[in-house]
């Protein structure tokens, strides 16, 4: 009766103190893990958008690493992330024994709903966790693969799961009708509008999610866990059909994209559409699109070859030069946000082309992430100034498409 009358003091007192922080912060809080039970079996959720949804199932009286608190919800560790249960379930438990579980550096794909045990005979039912979930390995045998479920490393079947191909970035340019009837019926970076929509229309059909850029930045970082059949889809050079073409086929499903612009040809608005010529779009079709569109960067004024040579601007820069373009190009976005920082983060190399010294540079000007076209899925552990992506061209079927997100084409 006395350590029940104990439990309960310190549990009241726990999310006093959690209270305090919440109020001061409106935030998650939680500003060490704890261990906690749950009073009865319930799932594991991720938010998406306004939704939550299921990852895994934790089980009734096993105790768990709780990593974050708020109002409704307790958040369990789990993967290279965490997972969101009901608050009004948990109850705190004895500390875990050993030290907190390391992150994952490789990751696999669970095919079907998987039964995780606390060791590899006996032990205890650590949880399930659903098919589709893109898992983090901790270590692995020569039949199992550890995990961590809720804190606690549980041990996954290797027959139960499949290799990782990873997350397929595609690389789109520019959208038309009837290409055959343009200047670009021989231009492998132009596609036409119906396959494009037969396109996003096969991803919907078949499960895939749109991520931003700070997604995959974050799950590259170890910071955050992302499912099987995710697509980060791209645009280089911010041309107008950004906005007549490809913003309703993405808004119509539910997508979202991401734009690398050559920002020193954006003014302040696009001239009337002409599917003869090359368009930019301006800041006032930046702001109307800015629900579906992330807007980064493509360089400033570096999107141009040497005449003499041929040789790109960019890789024949100073590192001075080159983080001047960089600053010059966040300014230039930042007036369709009244001058607001645009949260450019991100960077397509022109032409695919980059050097140590254009690495170094675009880093120390604060970009996170630079993509080149080189053909690839990404992978943890990729180096994050040289990530691959899929380029979609007319002579790509459908099957050839669904090969390229699985990274097999």
């Amino acid at each position: 009766m006395f350590k029940k009358r104990c439990w309960s003091i310190l549990w009241i007192g726990l999310l006093a103190v959690s209270f305090v922080i919440l109020s001061q912060s409106g935030a998650q809080a939680a500003a060490q893990s704890s261990t906690v039970t749950l009073t009865k079996a319930t799932g594991g959720y991720v938010f998406e958008g306004n939704q939550l949804v299921g990852a895994a199932t934790f089980m009734k009286g096993v105790p768990y690493e709780m990593v974050a608190q708020d109002a409704k919800y307790g958040y369990l560790s789990f993967g290279n992330d965490k997972l969101a249960v009901p608050i009004q379930l948990v109850q705190p438990a004895a500390p875990l024994k050993g030290n907190p579980l390391p992150k994952g550096r490789k990751t696999v794909i669970t095919q079907s709903r998987i039964s995780v045990s606390s060791a590899l005979r006996g032990g205890f039912r650590v949880g399930y966790i659903n098919p589709g979930q893109r898992l983090p390995v901790l270590a692995e045998t020569k039949t199992h693969v550890q995990v961590n479920l809720g804190g606690v490393r549980g041990f996954v079947p290797k027959t139960l799961v499949s290799a990782d191909p990873g997350i397929p970035v595609l690389m789109y340019h520019h959208i038309v009708e009837n290409r055959a009837h343009t200047p670009f019926a021989n231009n492998n970076m132009v596609i036409d509008l119906a396959p494009f929509k037969q396109q996003m229309a096969y991803l919907k059909k078949n499960g895939w999610k749109t991520i931003a850029p700070e997604d995959l930045d974050n799950w590259l970082a170890l910071r955050k866990n992302l499912t099987d059949k995710t697509v980060l889809i791209t645009f280089d050079d911010g041309l107008l059909s950004l906005q007549k073409y490809a913003y309703p086929a993405l808004a119509e499903n539910g997508f979202t994209a991401t734009s690398f612009l050559i920002t020193s040809r954006i003014k302040q608005q696009a001239q009337p559409w002409d599917d003869q010529a090359f368009q930019y779009v301006g800041l006032k079709e930046i702001r109307e699109t800015v629900d579906v569109f992330s807007f980064q960067h493509h360089t400033h004024g570096l999107h141009l070859r040497r005449p003499a040579t041929r040789e790109p601007y960019l890789t024949t820069s100073t590192a001075e030069e080159i983080t001047a373009d960089i600053h010059l190009g966040r300014r230039q976005v930042s007036k369709a946000f009244d001058m607001a920082d645009p949260n450019i983060r991100y960077l397509a190399y022109p032409f695919g082309q980059f050097n140590e010294t254009s690495k170094k540079a675009i880093s120390a000007a604060g970009i996170r992430m630079a993509f080149t076209t080189n053909p690839g899925n990404v992978k943890l552990g990729d180096n994050r100034y040289e990530l691959k992506r899929q380029g979609i061209a007319p002579n790509h079927s459908l099957k050839d498409f669904e090969k390229k997100l699985l990274g097999s084409y």
